[in-house]
């Protein structure tokens, strides 16, 4: 049998680094917003043979400047790319972002058009910075009313304490799924909310299963402390945990290999979040119940030996 909560200080160390680097990332260098975020346009070229995305980037990052480089640059359908760069944070009216826009996907046809013969543009779209500020408040209502949704729901299922701890490892999987892309600078657009989301249901179906076992077990229990029983529940619940996210994992992982770029950018973060997810439900969510619990009944004991 696994000492899960045996060993809780580790894995606490292991999530207090891993949250303090995204928290750190998080403040210094913020996230890298996609046009569905920050605003800019999104522009869909035809080149005239295969390229590859680091010499359209660089190509787009010539054009832009030196403090400006596209959000991102995805390859379509056979020699397809779509680029999306957002407006620089001078431009406050709509006429100079435009003047902007137009010159900068003149200057990328041509400069395309150079290196791969010919350059067309086959699809434009722009988003004003008002409407990804209108984005980013939905994604954080929605994330916030599905928390509490989930408090509520481990709360009336089990208690109050369970549903707290719950809601922190949720908590926990999301700051450290936000920090991975804040790290390495990978563009959040509306994919990636739709995959937290998803996420956040996936690790929580994880998280209710050791709950549930914990109180089956809770209830047959004598001598035990409440880290034992969530030892024992989670060495029930593991294989279970396991078999799950390897089979998730299979299928996710072929659709991100095998997938158009559009499927890629939902897939990625589903793949991380699954990951940490099932770390949380088994290493932190019922190891950070039973320390509530296992304090709370010494912190009682003392009191009464006074």
């Amino acid at each position: 049998m696994l000492n899960i909560t045996g060993h809780k200080k580790i894995f606490f160390i292991i999530s207090g680094l891993l949250m303090l680097a995204s928290i750190v990332s998080l403040l210094i260098q913020g996230f890298n917003l996609d046009t569905d975020f920050a605003g800019g346009s999104a522009v869909t070229f035809k080149l005239g043979k295969d390229f590859t995305t680091a010499d359209v980037e660089s190509i787009a990052s010539d054009v832009l400047g030196d403090k400006q480089k596209p959000s991102s640059v995805q390859k379509s359908d056979g020699n397809e790319v779509i680029i999306k760069f957002a407006f620089p944070g001078t431009l406050k009216d709509d006429n100079a972002r435009n003047k902007f826009s137009d010159e900068s996907i003149a200057n990328m046809t041509t400069k395309l058009a150079e290196k791969y013969g010919t350059a067309e543009v086959i699809g434009r779209d722009k988003v004003l910075p008002s409407t990804g500020i209108e984005l980013a408040k939905s994604a954080l209502w929605m994330s916030i009313l599905a928390a509490l949704a989930i408090l509520v729901y481990v709360t009336f299922r089990f208690e109050f304490t369970s549903g707290a701890c719950a809601v922190l490892a949720l908590v926990h999987d999301v700051l450290i799924l936000c920090g991975i892309y804040s790290i390495l600078q990978i563009a959040i657009d509306t994919n990636f909310i739709a995959a937290v989301l998803t996420v956040l249901g996936y690790s929580i179906n994880a998280t209710i299963i050791i709950f549930d076992r914990i109180r089956e077990n809770t209830r047959h229990a004598k001598k035990q402390s409440y880290s034992e029983i969530a030892n024992t529940s989670i060495n029930q619940t593991i294989r279970r945990s396991i078999n799950t996210t390897i089979t998730t994992l299979l299928t996710i992982g072929m659709v991100y290999i095998m997938g158009v770029t559009s499927i890629k950018v939902f897939a990625l973060p589903i793949i991380i979040g699954i990951v940490i997810g099932t770390y949380s439900s088994i290493c932190i969510a019922g190891t950070v119940w039973s320390t509530w619990k296992d304090t709370a009944v010494n912190s009682k004991a003392a009191k009464n030996a006074k």
